[in-house]
């Protein structure tokens, strides 16, 4: 293992001008983000080079854009240009510039999605123009668009040496909060460098709250409205800070958690500095003296320094040149994380030969959701053992997706695993994961027109399978065909109450205030504002319950129960399930008109199909 703070990248081996990239990336950072320097000297050492090359492309990216060098269009156009020639030279994986040119090797060696990037520069040129947002919630998309790409690719890295990071960007609101709080500590930290600038990037909702701070910051006017909105921005930084500190350190692996602690604490004493500053914020940075950084830095670097002799770490061997290889766009489970784009894949037939029935698209319904029940109970009653029901319920679960696809259903729920069922036997458990892994592993959601969401807790799962879950719910995020949505170890409850959560939050910060509240305000706060209600949930193996399977998006769904064990379900059942629903009357509340057609009866909604 190489020792910490070495220069040379794990694996680099003979290509001396990747070394050499590496350094130029390590150089840049230590002088001009010294503190964020000392910060990445606690990742583990196979990743500290990569994570140099991605620092210095953000420090670059933004370069670009906050120079008063140009017009706002120009500066975006550089930006454009810088960007195009990353994605070109990342396909070729070569590069005459040194921060592209260790980007280019990071990207190849540790399979960092440069979509995520691309959509994160892209943000970043949008703030050529200085213009401000009107509001916080304008300002924390802002915020996440411009920098979630950046720390989801640090903690991919983490991830893929083999650090447990149980967090998902995208769904945990707590997270997002942690952001904005260490964005907004920048903000603060940087007011001065802002105001010279003139690129304020407050929102106008919190500047209106204290009038007069606006015109009075941009005369570097320290008056009492501009204290009391620094004052205002130092207690919401720092609530957010606490408050995503104390979600995000459960399960952390140790080594993260030492990197969460040193980072927290630094961002604390900048907030210090910020708030001891008085009017002084507005004539210089605020950043702690080298005796607080080295205070906080030491026990961490000597901690983490030990720790990373001592923990087993994977190191990717080095990409090697591709020069005049066309990039592949359709990468198979070895190549994860590269978005995918459709591929010409045509949806198997059913060995049977038949084909989907004939559906009014207004009358198909949106969104289905299955509770796949009866694995275990097929499996004892043929004498095998439990396991042996999971294995044949996976092959459902492909069969039913394909259906979707021909029968053109938008969404499909599928209930994987709850969060009760880790009362389950530990070998019975373990086979479940085995068995999602190995289907993930072949690749066959990549083949096809589908986007899939995992929806539920990372904490538990395990780390392989948590990667393989969010590396192709990255490659196939821009899909429009079917949505498949896995809702694996979750609980209904679990996420409301985290949902309420995010609220209070939002409320102690003032985003809320009594009797904003609405039904589509708190739907945002959930893992996928955007998911549909579900029309219609479809339960098999005879039970009939919900089960706490997203018991928001259920409220008016259409509930359908069926006899027929899950491995014995095939894409055939779910369209009949589908075109038993087309004649259900729904009224959302209101009284039947005289012509509607009588109500599908009970035992027609509990039969089976017979094979």
């Amino acid at each position: 293992m190489p020792r910490l703070g070495e220069g040379a990248p794990a694996g680099a081996g003979e290509d001396s001008d990747v070394r050499a990239a590496y350094r130029a990336c390590k150089r840049i950072v230590r002088e001009a983000h010294s503190a964020e320097y000392a910060l990445l000297h606690l990742m583990p050492p196979p990743i500290q080079p990569a994570c140099w090359a991605l620092y210095a492309a953000f420090h670059t990216a933004d370069g670009l854009i906050d120079t008063t060098e140009g017009t706002p269009a120009q500066r975006s156009e550089h930006l454009a240009a810088w960007t195009a020639a990353l994605r070109t030279e990342a396909d070729h994986g070569h590069s005459g510039d040194p921060v592209r040119r260790a980007l280019v090797d990071t990207v190849r060696r540790w399979g960092i999605d440069l979509d995520d990037l691309d959509e994160s520069l892209s943000s970043i040129a949008a703030d050529a123009d200085g213009t401000a947002p009107a509001t916080w919630q304008d300002w924390r998309a802002r915020v996440k668009s411009q920098n979630t790409g950046w720390v989801g690719q640090f903690l991919r890295l983490l991830e893929r040496c083999g650090v447990r990071f149980p967090v998902d960007l995208g769904q945990l609101a707590a997270v997002s909060g942690f952001l904005d709080g260490l964005y907004l500590t920048d903000t603060l930290a940087d007011l001065a460098d802002d105001v010279n600038r003139g690129t304020l990037t407050l929102p106008t909702e919190v500047l209106d709250r204290f009038p007069g701070a606006g015109s009075d910051l941009s005369a570097r006017h320290f008056s009492p409205n501009v204290q009391a909105l620094v004052a205002h921005l130092l207690q919401r930084a720092r609530q957010s800070l606490t408050d995503g500190h104390d979600e995000l350190r459960h399960h952390l692996h140790p080594g993260a958690d030492i990197l969460l602690q040193a980072l927290v604490a630094y961002f604390r004493a900048r907030l210090d500095v910020a708030e001891e500053s008085g009017p002084a914020i507005l004539q210089r940075p605020c950043e702690p003296d080298r005796l607080t950084r080295w205070r906080i830095m030491a026990p961490a670097r000597s901690k983490a320094f030990l720790l990373w002799r001592l923990v087993p770490l994977r190191t990717p061997p080095a990409a090697g040149p591709r020069a005049g290889v066309p990039p592949q766009r359709n990468p198979g489970p070895q190549q994860p994380s590269a978005t995918v784009t459709v591929p010409a894949v045509p949806v198997p037939a059913h060995p049977s030969g038949a084909r989907p029935p004939a559906i009014d698209h207004d009358r198909l319904p949106h969104h289905v959701a299955i509770i796949m029940d009866g694995n275990g109970r097929w499996a004892t009653s043929r004498g095998l053992p439990r396991t042996a029901g999971h294995t044949l319920g996976a092959r459902a679960v492909r069969d039913m997706a394909m259906g979707a696809l021909e029968i053109g259903l938008p969404h499909l729920s599928l209930y994987t695993f709850s969060t009760e069922n880790w009362h389950r036997s530990t070998d019975e458990v373990f086979h479940i994961f085995r068995v999602l892994g190995d289907e993930l592993e072949d690749g066959w959601i990549l083949r096809h027109d589908i986007r899939l969401r995992w929806i539920g807790d990372a904490q538990r799962v395990p780390c392989d399978l948590a990667a393989k879950l969010r590396d192709q719910e990255a490659a196939t995020r821009h899909r429009t065909g079917l949505t498949l949505n896995l809702c694996l170890d979750y609980g209904g409850r679990t996420e409301l109450a985290r949902a309420g959560s995010a609220i209070a939050r939002a409320a102690r910060a003032g985003d809320l205030t009594h009797g904003d509240m609405s039904e589509r305000d708190f739907a945002r706060y959930l893992p996928y504002p955007d998911m549909p209600d579900v029309d219609l949930l479809w339960r098999t193996g005879g039970e009939q319950r919900l089960s706490n399977l997203l018991p928001w998006h259920v409220s008016y769904a259409e509930l359908h129960f069926t006899t027929g064990l899950w491995p014995q379900m095939d894409r055939r059942d779910l369209w009949q399930v589908i075109s038993d629903h087309t004649h259900r009357h729904r009224r959302y509340g209101s009284a039947p008109s005289p012509d509607a057609p009588p109500a599908a009866s009970t035992k027609t909604a509990i039969t089976q199909r017979v094979t």
